[in-house]
């Protein structure tokens, strides 16, 4: 990213706040009142991008990038990046009755969906490089979207639930039959 980008980045990114408030009351910065709504406004943004971060380099591991790319895009290293973006990750499930497939990524795991579901395998998670499922007595078929926030109403509409979100990647399932 070129300077410029950056300085427009942080810019688009600390205006976020004051754009939000001014579509509800203009801010003057005039009164102690004022100040509250800017500071929770500026505290979800800082803990959303916090998070897109998290998410943007899950996405990037199961695409192939490595500890050291991800580093080096950040200004830290292989194993700084690792030990705060990789490890110990759950999704709060118990290790019984759960079949985990390690190894998925942005390439591949559609297949491993599409395997697992058609053996009757309900998706119930999703971390980075792996799919955590639960044996059912139904088939499941799956669906992954790309944005920042699926229609999931539209989706539920037809029968989809939505499984987890690792931005960019939103994943739905529904049973078979």
């Amino acid at each position: 990213m070129t300077p410029s980008n950056e300085t427009d980045l942080r810019q688009r990114v600390a205006g976020l706040p004051l754009a939000w408030q001014e579509e509800r009351r203009p801010f003057a910065g005039a009164a102690r009142d004022e100040y509250p709504p800017m500071i929770e406004a500026a505290h979800v943004v800082a803990d959303e991008a916090r998070l897109a971060l998290h998410r943007w380099i899950d996405a990037g591991r199961r695409a192939g990038l490595s500890w050291t790319e991800i580093g080096a895009l950040i200004g830290i290293s292989k194993q700084a990046a690792q030990q705060r973006f990789g490890g110990g990750r759950t999704d709060d499930l118990d290790d019984t009755d759960h079949i985990v497939r390690h190894g998925a990524n942005a390439f591949n795991e559609m297949a491993i969906m599409a395997e697992e579901g058609a053996k009757g395998r309900e998706l119930v998670g999703t971390g980075m490089l792996r799919l955590t499922f639960v044996q059912t007595d139904r088939a499941w078929e799956y669906r992954r979207m790309v944005g920042i926030g699926p229609d999931t109403e539209a989706m539920a509409a037809h029968g989809w639930q939505l499984v987890s979100s690792w931005l960019p990647f939103h994943y739905f399932k529904r049973s078979v039959g």
